[in-house]
Protein backbone atom coordinates (compact mmCIF):
# COMPACT_ATOMS: atom_id res chain seq x y z
CA UNK A 1 0.00 0.00 0.00
CA UNK A 2 2.82 2.56 0.51
CA UNK A 3 4.39 1.56 -2.76
CA UNK A 4 0.96 2.72 -4.14
CA UNK A 5 0.47 5.45 -2.45
CA UNK A 6 4.37 6.70 -2.83
CA UNK A 7 2.98 6.54 -6.85
CA UNK A 8 0.16 8.36 -6.38
CA UNK A 9 2.36 10.84 -4.68
CA UNK A 10 4.06 11.56 -8.18
CA UNK A 11 1.42 11.96 -10.27
CA UNK A 12 -0.74 14.21 -8.11
CA UNK A 13 2.56 15.87 -7.58
CA UNK A 14 2.62 16.26 -11.94
CA UNK A 15 -0.67 17.51 -11.70
CA UNK A 16 -0.69 19.75 -9.82
CA UNK A 17 2.49 21.37 -10.87
CA UNK A 18 0.44 22.96 -13.59
CA UNK A 19 -1.53 24.42 -11.65
CA UNK A 20 1.60 26.10 -9.97
CA UNK A 21 0.55 24.71 -6.50
CA UNK A 22 3.58 24.09 -4.33
CA UNK A 23 4.63 20.13 -3.30
CA UNK A 24 3.54 20.87 0.33
CA UNK A 25 0.33 21.78 -0.68
CA UNK A 26 -0.27 18.39 -2.80
CA UNK A 27 1.17 16.32 -0.29
CA UNK A 28 -1.28 17.80 2.51
CA UNK A 29 -3.92 17.70 -0.13
CA UNK A 30 -3.40 13.89 -0.55
CA UNK A 31 -3.15 13.59 3.02
CA UNK A 32 -6.52 14.47 3.36
CA UNK A 33 -8.00 12.78 0.69
CA UNK A 34 -6.68 8.85 0.12
CA UNK A 35 -9.05 7.80 -1.66
CA UNK A 36 -8.37 10.55 -4.45
CA UNK A 37 -7.48 8.35 -7.06
CA UNK A 38 -10.01 5.76 -6.32
CA UNK A 39 -13.02 8.40 -6.62
CA UNK A 40 -11.74 9.81 -9.56
CA UNK A 41 -10.19 7.06 -11.50
CA UNK A 42 -11.49 9.16 -15.37
CA UNK A 43 -8.66 11.31 -15.13
CA UNK A 44 -6.07 8.18 -15.47
CA UNK A 45 -7.29 8.56 -18.91
CA UNK A 46 -6.45 11.52 -19.28
CA UNK A 47 -2.46 11.03 -17.92
CA UNK A 48 0.34 10.16 -19.79
CA UNK A 49 2.36 7.37 -18.57
CA UNK A 50 5.63 6.01 -19.58
CA UNK A 51 5.57 2.13 -19.98
CA UNK A 52 7.56 -0.18 -17.43
CA UNK A 53 10.63 -2.03 -18.94
CA UNK A 54 10.95 -6.07 -17.08
CA UNK A 55 14.65 -6.92 -17.26
CA UNK A 56 12.88 -10.61 -17.66
CA UNK A 57 12.66 -11.09 -21.08
CA UNK A 58 10.16 -14.14 -20.81
CA UNK A 59 7.93 -10.84 -19.35
CA UNK A 60 5.56 -8.43 -21.11
CA UNK A 61 5.81 -5.30 -20.64
CA UNK A 62 3.37 -3.74 -18.55
CA UNK A 63 1.65 -0.54 -18.58
CA UNK A 64 2.02 1.86 -15.96
CA UNK A 65 -1.06 2.98 -16.10
CA UNK A 66 -2.92 -0.24 -16.87
CA UNK A 67 -0.68 -1.35 -13.38
CA UNK A 68 -1.89 1.81 -11.24
CA UNK A 69 -5.55 0.74 -12.32
CA UNK A 70 -4.98 -2.95 -11.63
CA UNK A 71 -3.79 -1.74 -8.07
CA UNK A 72 -6.62 0.37 -8.06
CA UNK A 73 -9.30 -2.54 -8.43
CA UNK A 74 -7.32 -4.38 -5.70
CA UNK A 75 -8.16 -1.44 -3.51
CA UNK A 76 -11.71 -1.15 -4.37
CA UNK A 77 -12.18 -5.36 -3.86
CA UNK A 78 -10.54 -4.70 -0.24
CA UNK A 79 -13.16 -1.87 0.81
CA UNK A 80 -16.31 -4.24 -0.77
CA UNK A 81 -14.80 -7.28 0.85
CA UNK A 82 -14.21 -5.70 4.13
CA UNK A 83 -17.87 -3.98 4.26
CA UNK A 84 -19.57 -7.13 3.08
CA UNK A 85 -17.45 -8.64 6.11
CA UNK A 86 -18.84 -5.98 8.56
CA UNK A 87 -22.75 -6.27 7.25
CA UNK A 88 -22.66 -9.78 7.96
CA UNK A 89 -20.69 -9.69 11.44
CA UNK A 90 -23.69 -7.06 12.22
CA UNK A 91 -26.39 -8.76 11.11
CA UNK A 92 -25.03 -11.86 13.68
CA UNK A 93 -24.59 -9.30 16.54
CA UNK A 94 -27.68 -7.91 15.87
CA UNK A 95 -29.21 -11.95 16.19
CA UNK A 96 -26.89 -12.93 19.60
CA UNK A 97 -27.91 -8.97 21.31
CA UNK A 98 -31.30 -9.76 21.62
CA UNK A 99 -30.99 -13.16 22.44
CA UNK A 100 -28.34 -11.66 25.15
CA UNK A 101 -31.41 -9.43 26.16
CA UNK A 102 -33.60 -12.36 27.11
CA UNK A 103 -31.49 -14.50 29.08
CA UNK A 104 -32.80 -14.38 32.55
CA UNK A 105 -29.98 -16.17 34.58
CA UNK A 106 -25.73 -16.46 34.38
CA UNK A 107 -25.76 -20.04 33.50
CA UNK A 108 -27.88 -19.41 30.28
CA UNK A 109 -25.91 -16.35 29.31
CA UNK A 110 -22.32 -18.47 29.65
CA UNK A 111 -24.17 -20.69 27.51
CA UNK A 112 -24.96 -18.67 25.12
CA UNK A 113 -21.28 -17.36 25.97
CA UNK A 114 -18.72 -20.49 25.17
CA UNK A 115 -21.48 -22.99 23.38
CA UNK A 116 -23.64 -20.97 21.53
CA UNK A 117 -21.32 -17.93 20.13
CA UNK A 118 -18.14 -19.85 18.41
CA UNK A 119 -20.60 -21.18 16.49
CA UNK A 120 -22.62 -18.47 15.01
CA UNK A 121 -19.56 -16.14 14.89
CA UNK A 122 -17.69 -19.13 13.16
CA UNK A 123 -14.96 -18.86 15.88
CA UNK A 124 -12.81 -21.41 17.95
CA UNK A 125 -13.42 -19.71 21.41
CA UNK A 126 -15.66 -17.33 22.93
CA UNK A 127 -15.58 -17.11 26.64
CA UNK A 128 -13.89 -15.05 29.58
CA UNK A 129 -11.11 -15.44 31.51
CA UNK A 130 -10.97 -15.30 35.10
CA UNK A 131 -9.27 -15.39 38.31
CA UNK A 132 -11.75 -16.80 40.33
CA UNK A 133 -11.14 -20.63 39.96
CA UNK A 134 -14.12 -21.72 41.85
CA UNK A 135 -16.44 -19.78 39.34
CA UNK A 136 -14.35 -21.09 36.15
CA UNK A 137 -15.04 -24.23 37.09
CA UNK A 138 -18.95 -23.78 37.72
CA UNK A 139 -19.14 -22.43 34.42
CA UNK A 140 -16.59 -23.37 32.32
CA UNK A 141 -15.20 -20.25 32.03
CA UNK A 142 -11.39 -19.56 31.36
CA UNK A 143 -9.08 -19.66 34.85
CA UNK A 144 -5.79 -17.37 35.05
CA UNK A 145 -4.01 -16.16 38.03
CA UNK A 146 -4.48 -12.09 38.46
CA UNK A 147 -1.02 -11.28 37.59
CA UNK A 148 -1.07 -13.01 34.13
CA UNK A 149 -4.30 -10.85 33.78
CA UNK A 150 -3.49 -7.71 35.15
CA UNK A 151 -0.40 -7.50 31.75
CA UNK A 152 -3.44 -7.73 30.14
CA UNK A 153 -5.93 -5.67 31.42
CA UNK A 154 -4.97 -2.21 30.95
CA UNK A 155 -8.14 -0.31 31.54
CA UNK A 156 -11.56 -0.99 31.48
CA UNK A 157 -13.47 -1.88 28.21
CA UNK A 158 -10.11 -1.52 26.63
CA UNK A 159 -10.45 -3.51 22.95
CA UNK A 160 -7.15 -5.72 22.00
CA UNK A 161 -7.46 -7.13 18.19
CA UNK A 162 -5.07 -9.60 17.25
CA UNK A 163 -2.59 -9.58 20.74
CA UNK A 164 0.19 -11.64 20.18
CA UNK A 165 -0.32 -15.56 21.65
CA UNK A 166 2.72 -15.96 23.05
CA UNK A 167 3.08 -12.68 24.91
CA UNK A 168 -0.68 -13.17 26.24
CA UNK A 169 -0.93 -17.10 26.80
CA UNK A 170 -4.87 -16.98 27.09
CA UNK A 171 -5.15 -19.98 25.31
CA UNK A 172 -4.25 -23.26 25.18
CA UNK A 173 -2.11 -24.51 22.63
CA UNK A 174 -4.57 -27.15 21.28
CA UNK A 175 -6.91 -25.16 20.19
CA UNK A 176 -4.11 -23.50 17.29
CA UNK A 177 -5.79 -19.40 17.98
CA UNK A 178 -4.35 -17.34 14.86
CA UNK A 179 -6.18 -14.44 15.96
CA UNK A 180 -7.75 -13.09 18.68
CA UNK A 181 -9.98 -9.96 20.12
CA UNK A 182 -9.62 -9.18 24.01
CA UNK A 183 -12.07 -6.91 25.91
CA UNK A 184 -11.53 -5.54 29.62
CA UNK A 185 -14.52 -6.43 31.64
CA UNK A 186 -16.03 -4.26 34.39
CA UNK A 187 -13.73 -5.15 37.55
CA UNK A 188 -17.38 -5.24 39.42
CA UNK A 189 -18.61 -7.94 37.61
CA UNK A 190 -16.09 -10.64 39.26
CA UNK A 191 -15.29 -8.10 42.11
CA UNK A 192 -11.62 -8.23 40.21
CA UNK A 193 -9.89 -7.61 36.89
CA UNK A 194 -10.99 -9.92 34.18
CA UNK A 195 -11.70 -10.50 30.13
CA UNK A 196 -13.90 -11.34 27.17
CA UNK A 197 -11.73 -13.16 24.71
CA UNK A 198 -12.88 -14.31 21.10
CA UNK A 199 -10.58 -16.48 19.55
CA UNK A 200 -10.03 -17.83 15.73
CA UNK A 201 -8.38 -20.17 13.62
CA UNK A 202 -8.42 -17.78 10.68
CA UNK A 203 -8.11 -14.12 9.87
CA UNK A 204 -10.92 -13.13 11.77
CA UNK A 205 -9.23 -10.57 13.59
CA UNK A 206 -6.16 -9.06 11.61
CA UNK A 207 -6.16 -5.68 11.18
CA UNK A 208 -8.77 -4.45 13.40
CA UNK A 209 -11.92 -5.77 10.96
CA UNK A 210 -14.95 -4.87 12.54
CA UNK A 211 -13.46 -3.00 15.45
CA UNK A 212 -16.40 -1.17 16.10
CA UNK A 213 -19.15 -3.90 16.02
CA UNK A 214 -16.46 -6.32 18.09
CA UNK A 215 -16.78 -3.42 20.88
CA UNK A 216 -20.39 -2.69 20.41
CA UNK A 217 -21.06 -6.59 21.52
CA UNK A 218 -18.61 -6.77 24.12
CA UNK A 219 -20.27 -3.80 25.51
CA UNK A 220 -23.80 -5.16 25.30
CA UNK A 221 -22.04 -8.61 27.08
CA UNK A 222 -20.70 -6.86 29.43
CA UNK A 223 -23.95 -4.95 30.79
CA UNK A 224 -25.90 -7.77 30.82
CA UNK A 225 -23.13 -9.64 32.95
CA UNK A 226 -23.16 -6.32 35.55
CA UNK A 227 -26.63 -6.93 35.80
CA UNK A 228 -27.02 -10.57 36.40
CA UNK A 229 -24.28 -10.32 38.78
CA UNK A 230 -26.39 -7.86 40.78
CA UNK A 231 -29.40 -9.91 40.77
Amino acid sequence: MKTLLNMFNEILLFIMLKRNLKKDQILDYLSKNPNFFIENQDILAQINFPLLENKNNNEKIVSFKDWIILNLKKVQKNIIDNAEYNFSIQNKIHDVVLKIIKKRNIKEFFYLLNVELPGVFELEIVNIVTSDYNFSEKFNLIFKDKESIREIYGHKNKLVMDAVENQTNIFESKNKIYSNAIFSLDKSIFKSQSLLVFGSKDKHFIDNRAFDLIFFLSSVMEEKLIQLSNE
